[in-house]
């Protein structure tokens, strides 16, 4: 090890570029771990971003914001009672998908999509942890408006989805350890996507229909309020509200229309009901603002006497006239009105579930009291 010139430089020498062969080994190897930690990265992120966003929208936007989902929803579905239960799940499970989709492909996107990820996660789950109840606040209290119980069992079936789903991932995830099989990058989000698909089916076979329809506003054929019996001749129903009155716009932002007429026992008094469907109701207090109340129907033969009033979101006109479309004398006008608030009556009980009968005053009762 000692030479003639050096002594023992070529000793040191050799230690040297061992040492350096090292350390460009380590050097080689350091970034390895890094490569690994994307998805975890990601997930954290996630579930700090959503953390974040639950605590900024429910302290500033929570009200405003969920009516303004909700007053979406009914606009887009028509506020039936599928429609509302699929509006429900999709607040909840759409955002849990997406967020399975992207962790489990996070490491296959290409550097520029990554940066779009939380740009259009953040919203999804944002609006979707709007309607998750705490420990001081229930489901019922998150949703309201019409269809809030239908958009509640869809919310419910949702959640029993991302429930069951996590739970699957864990036991699948725990015996592909313990048997060292590696899993398809795809199979995370195709069960997500199969247990909350089937959970949707549940949710949409378990719904209650809201009575937004002809068939479910006006169930009976005949009905009997305080002896008098009415018979129900026609129903209709639309999209929108055209036609309803001599000026459209007086109910701007409605969805739907529903008809009916009725026809008492003695067959002299003819009921025509329109009922008009708004998104919420605060549009439809607002319309009602604008008109007065004796407001008539567009299209009706011969004189009747005019009710307009509002429930929920519901604008409700009523016409009341003599079935041969004779001019009605004043004393006429009391039973008519009689014939015409027997029909709201029970056209807002359906909607409400609690049928009430009307009671006589003011001058409107029975012709035979």
């Amino acid at each position: 090890m000692w030479n003639g010139k050096g002594g023992r430089r070529g000793s040191v020498d050799l230690v040297a570029q061992a040492r350096a062969h090292v350390e460009r080994r380590q050097a080689g190897r350091a970034p390895r771990p890094a490569d690994r930690s994307p998805r975890g990265g990601l997930l954290a992120g996630l579930i700090a971003l959503g953390v974040v966003a639950f605590f900024v929208v429910q302290g500033f936007f929570g009200d405003q914001a969920r009516a303004w989902l909700q007053e979406s929803a009914c606009a887009v579905t028509g506020c039936t009672g599928p429609g509302m239960a699929t509006a429900g799940w999709l607040l909840v499970a759409l955002p849990f998908l997406y967020v399975v989709a992207a962790v489990a492909g996070w490491s296959r996107l290409p550097r520029r999509a990554r940066i779009a990820v939380p740009a259009i996660g953040a919203p999804l789950v944002a609006a979707g942890l709007l309607f998750v109840p705490g420990k001081r606040v229930d489901l019922d209290d998150l949703v309201g408006g019409p269809g809030e119980y239908a958009t509640a069992t869809g919310i419910t079936w949702a959640g029993a989805g991302v429930g069951l789903s996590v739970l699957v991932f864990v036991v699948v995830a725990t015996v592909a350890a313990n048997r060292r099989a590696s899993l398809p990058v795809a199979w995370a989000p195709l069960v997500a996507a199969g247990v909350c698909l089937a959970s949707l089916g549940v949710g949409l076979a378990r719904v209650d229909p809201v009575p937004v329809t002809a068939d479910v506003a006006f169930p009976e054929r005949t009905f009997t309020v305080a002896g008098d019996t009415l018979t129900r001749t026609s129903t209709g129903q639309r999209r929108g509200c055209a036609g309803v009155l001599a000026d459209d716009r007086l109910l701007a932002g409605c969805l739907r229309t529903v008809r009916g007429s009725w026809t008492t026992d003695d067959s002299d008094a003819v009921v025509y009901l329109a009922a008009v469907f708004f998104p919420s109701e605060s549009v439809a207090r607002e319309r009602r603002r604008s008109l007065r109340s004796g407001t008539a129907q567009a299209g009706l033969d011969g004189e009747t006497v005019d009710v307009v009033s509002r429930s929920g979101s519901w604008l409700i006109f009523a016409s009341a006239g003599h079935a041969d479309g004779r001019t009605i004398a004043e004393a006429e006008r009391g039973h008519l009105l009689w014939a015409s608030t027997q029909v709201v009556y029970r056209f807002i009980g359906h909607q409400v579930g609690l049928l009430l009968a009307p009671s006589p005053k003011n001058g409107i009762g029975p012709r035979s009291p």
